[in-house]
């Protein structure tokens, strides 16, 4: 092939090619974006096992202390996050951390 003359239109193959190289790069891409969303996914989801577990410990400690039921140890944690302006996961935190060493409410 001579190079001669201008440049002219890219060969068919060629284009077929470059098409197909495109449509996968584009797969690729889109699986790395549903990777990454999974991710993200599995990470809230454990964050939200991990705190559930929290407050149902601090639910049975003020159970223990208090002598309530669930509902009322649940009610107990959700008066405090509002009054400290807080999210139940970190008042139920506080509640197993410093069981028996502070006074609730």
């Amino acid at each position: 092939m001579s190079s001669d003359g201008p440049p002219g239109p890219e060969p068919r193959e060629d284009r077929d090619h470059t098409a197909t190289l495109m449509d996968a790069m584009r797969a690729a891409l889109a699986l790395i974006d549903d990777v990454e969303a999974l991710r993200l996914e599995n990470r809230q989801l454990r964050e939200a096992l991990e705190g559930r577990a929290l407050i149902e410990r601090a639910k049975g400690m003020l159970m223990a202390r208090r002598g309530c039921d669930e509902a009322t140890a649940f009610e107990i944690l959700v008066g405090l996050s509002r009054k400290q302006r807080r999210k139940v996961r970190a008042v139920a935190a506080d509640v197993a951390d410093n069981a028996g060493i502070q006074p609730l409410m």
